[in-house]
């Protein structure tokens, strides 16, 4: 199988009013190589909603149990893809990350991450 990025997801799970969240969204959004984007939270409020809808994207509330493994395994069942890349709501992925995680996941038989 050949993964290209209509087989990816970026979940960004957001928690409360992170003043790092738009810059983390940016980062996936700048990616050489575009896949989906989605939020997550169990945190649902104004500011996260603002942001969401500045860049057009949906978002996901967890109103389950709500911890950080929670958090992380309610995000990534929206995702409807099979490879997920779950995203802190402070990390920064430099532009080539998907470009390079697609190249090398296709180079390799087994792929195991």
């Amino acid at each position: 199988m050949q993964y290209t990025k209509n087989d990816h997801t970026f979940v960004v799970c957001a928690y409360k009013e992170s003043e790092y969240l738009e810059r983390s969204i940016q980062s996936v959004l700048k990616q050489t190589v575009q896949s989906k984007v989605i939020l997550s939270t169990s945190t649902p409020n104004e500011y996260i909603t603002g942001i969401a809808q500045k860049y057009q994207l949906p978002v996901f509330v967890n109103t389950g149990r709500a911890s950080i493994a929670d958090d992380w395994n309610f995000g990534y069942a929206q995702a409807d893809t099979e490879l997920i890349t779950l995203c802190h709501q402070d990390d920064i992925y430099l532009p080539e990350y998907l470009e390079t995680a697609l190249e090398e996941l296709n180079r390799t038989e087994h792929p195991l991450i």
